[in-house]
């Protein structure tokens, strides 16, 4: 009777371990851009910091920093709500669009809702639903002054093969956004989204992946008006702790299609490398 308790009471252990385990890593961002379909656990919180690069253009020298400082706090196991500051700063030279800038602008503030409707470690397949909201002062291309209110809806896939080693995620989005003038030339525009990335678990705690995303833009909410598409690719290697977790990705811009950017790359609105570094704490 004895052996069977103390058998019962290491089962009971164990199970609270990996339950423990899987809370602790719920919603951890094994990528730059692509998103899981977790959500943090109940009561518990995330503090997030997005260090993005985004260089070189079609002609002097681009640099784009952008900070992006976000909490996030677990309503239930399948809502999370949260709220980011968003940072820019630029340095640019002899650029023939944007001439020489240099400095900071802070960019907006903007607000998340994440529902998941099925996880990927008990269900066949994951899916999390979240909404974007926000309100930005300053475009990311140039800084330039802005008032855009932007709304975006997105579906966030996830399907675990290999016990949870292998990761396969999937986002599609929208974006609708009004007062873009003067930053732009237009003032509102549609946009879709597409990510995917694959992420395999090749030591305890470490992730190797790599990722795609495809975006596309449209003036004025009109279909038949085509602003820009482009197409980026990279690695993305990621480190997850009890408390904290980093993620650092490259994406490269390989294809991209613009209004008078007939040679293969889109750079008007976009650059040709972005460099990522996510860090986050779980409190």
């Amino acid at each position: 009777m004895n052996s069977i308790l103390r058998i019962s009471q290491t089962a009971l252990l164990l199970c609270g371990s990996a339950l423990t385990l899987t809370s602790a890593r719920a919603d951890e961002h094994l990528f730059g851009r692509t998103l899981g379909a977790e959500t943090l656990p109940s009561g518990t919180a995330e503090l997030n910091h997005f260090l993005t690069l985004r260089s070189g253009k079609d002609s002097g020298s681009y640099l784009g920093w952008d900070l992006d400082m976000e909490y996030e706090y677990g309503i239930t196991d399948r809502l999370t709500l949260g709220i980011d500051a968003i940072h820019h700063h630029f340095s640019v030279r002899d650029n023939a669009e944007l001439g020489d800038i240099e400095g900071y602008k802070f960019g907006g503030i903007e607000a998340t809702a994440k529902y998941r409707v099925l996880t990927p470690f008990k269900d066949p397949v994951g899916l999390a639903f979240r909404l974007e909201t926000g309100y930005l002062w300053t475009d990311d291309v140039g800084g330039f002054s802005q008032e855009e209110i932007l709304i975006s809806p997105e579906i966030l896939l996830q399907k675990n093969f290999l016990d949870d080693t292998l990761i396969l995620a999937l986002n599609l989005g929208a974006e609708w956004a009004w007062g873009k003038q003067p930053a732009e030339e237009y003032n509102k525009e549609v946009s879709f989204d597409g990510r995917m990335g694959v992420s395999y678990r090749v030591a305890p705690n470490w992730f190797i992946g790599a990722e795609g995303r495809i975006r596309s833009e449209y003036p004025l909410f009109d279909l038949s008006f085509h602003e820009h598409t482009v197409v980026f690719v990279g690695p993305a290697l990621h480190y997850g702790s009890e408390k904290w977790w980093a993620t650092l990705s490259w994406g490269y811009q390989v294809w991209g299609r613009g209004v008078d950017e007939p040679r293969g790359n889109s750079y008007a609105e976009e650059a040709q490398n972005e460099f990522r570094l996510k860090i986050g704490f779980n409190f």
